[in-house]
Order: C-alpha cells, then structure tokens, then sequence
C-alpha cells in the first residue's frame, strides 16, 4: 500500500531538485570534493536532528550496502558538480536530467518496477529532446563539453541505480541515510585530501551556496525523495522528475546562466511529453 503523504514528500524533493543546476553551477569556483565534504556532513547533521525528533536510532550499521550506497551517492555528486567546470550549466542540468528515463529503464530492467512499454516510450523522447539541445545545429564539440555531457549522463546513471536499490532496500529509511551521508561526506573528504587538500577561502557567498546545497538539493531531499521512493508511488514519481527541468532551466535563464533558444525549448518540451507517456502506463 502506498502513501500519498509519502508521495508528496518525493514531489518536494523534486522541486528542490529544480535548484541544483543553479546552486551546482554557482559552486562552480570551489572543489566539489570540498563542496560534498560539507554537504554532505551537513546532510548527516539534519539526519541526526530527524532521528532525534522522531526517537530513532540515530545510526545504522555500516554495513557492505550501506557503503556501496554512501560510494554512489558521493560518485553521483562529483560527476554532476565536476560537469559544471568543464561545459555550460544549462545543458549539463538538462543531461543530468534523464535520470528519470534511466530510473525507469533500470527500473523495469532489474527491479520490477513495471511501467510497461510507455517507460520506454518516455524515456526515448527525453534522450530525444537531448539529442535536439546538443545536435540541434549540428555536432560540434569541443573536448571539454563532451566531458562535461559525459560526466552529466554518467551522473544520470548512478543516481537512478542509487533510487532503485534504496528503493528495495530493508534498512530504516532515515537512519540508513544518516549514516549513508556520513559516509559519503568522509569518501568525499578521503578524495579532497587525496587531490592535495586545497582549501578556498569561503565568503558568504559560498557558504550560502554550500548550505544552500546541503540543505536542499544535495542533503534534505535525500530524506524526501527516500521516504517517497519506499513508501510512495515510485513510478509517479520517476515520472514527474520529468517536470523538473522546466523549472531548473527558467530558474538559470533568470539567473542570467543561459539564452533562451529553439532547442532549448524543444529538449525541455520533449524531456516533459515523455514524462507524460510514461505516467499513462505507470503500475507501481
């Protein structure tokens, strides 16, 4: 039986999702080892104040899952953060943004999440509307772009891995993820002294950015997006992440981060029609 309440939780973890492009982009000026270290820790924090609030234990066992997961969640962010340096943030935001397509591919593939011949159907228009942002006046990238879109799809990849197993994960929801950030933030932390342990003076402007991050996007909507993939509707929700880019890419137009262009408005206009076919065969 699945919770609306818990669904509605995943939706506001998916519009906090929709300030990931801005916030990751304004973090651009900082190491994203740095960056998630804090996040991160940050993440952990509000998890410990949840498990206080609610008289869970404030931990679970470190268990061999638990650190694939805290791998993933780290590898996620750095390929998304990294992406940032090395292409522009709005095309990267919009990679970044199949995640919903390759949720539902692995999704239906591996983890019995059944969204019948129209997942497959959405998912094709978003790699579509993709294919029309990169290609839309003909293919021509500099190095650092395609390793930027190579990151951002890469980034794609492991966050929908990261939701299907959560998803059919037994471990307490908020307990597990407590201890899943900490250890993302110490894989992150481990990385940042690896590559030299530089350190940037952090004005308030990044330390809202930072807290900004933590808070929302890359730390508290874990918990929302978690409670709502477990005990929510998972399909619905993998759908409407399909809506989410809409509102990235006005919320960076605003921000003065891009120009508006046809094949801006295509990729964002087939990335949301897809969304549309696979909520038509949604089961789960």
């Amino acid at each position: 039986m699945t919770s609306l309440r818990h669904t509605g939780l995943g939706a506001l973890a998916i519009l906090s999702w929709g300030t990931l492009g801005a916030l990751g982009a304004y973090s651009a000026s900082l190491p994203p080892y740095l960056v998630l270290t804090l996040c991160f820790a940050i993440a952990a924090g509000l998890g410990l104040v949840i498990c206080a609030a609610t008289g869970k234990v404030p931990a679970s066992p470190l268990t061999r899952s638990v650190w694939v997961f805290a791998a993933l969640l780290a590898a996620y962010h750095l390929a998304y953060l990294e992406a940032f340096h090395h292409a522009a943030p709005i095309p990267v935001s919009l990679i970044n943004y199949l995640w919903p397509a390759c949720l539902i591919i692995l999704g239906n593939a591996f983890f019995n999440l059944s969204s019948g011949w129209r997942g497959y159907a959405g998912a094709a228009l978003g790699f579509l509307g993709v294919a029309v942002l990169i290609g839309g006046n003909g293919i021509s990238l500099q190095s650092s772009e395609a390793v930027g879109y190579a990151l951002a799809f890469l980034g794609a990849v492991l966050w929908a891995l990261f939701s299907n197993l959560r998803r059919v994960e037994m471990l307490d929801s908020v307990a597990s993820l407590t201890t899943i950030c900490a250890g993302a933030s110490l894989f992150c932390g481990v990385l940042w002294v690896a590559h030299g342990a530089i350190w940037t003076e952090l004005d308030t402007y990044h330390v809202l950015t930072i807290l900004g991050l933590g808070l929302g996007p890359a730390g508290g909507a874990f918990f929302l997006w978690d409670l709502g993939m477990r005990y929510g509707q998972a399909a619905f929700l993998s759908v409407l992440g399909y809506s989410a880019p809409v509102f990235s890419t006005l919320l960076m137009l605003l921000l003065g981060m891009g120009t508006a262009s046809w094949q801006l408005v295509a990729a964002i206009a087939l990335i949301t029609l897809g969304g549309t076919v696979v909520h038509g065969g949604s089961r789960t």
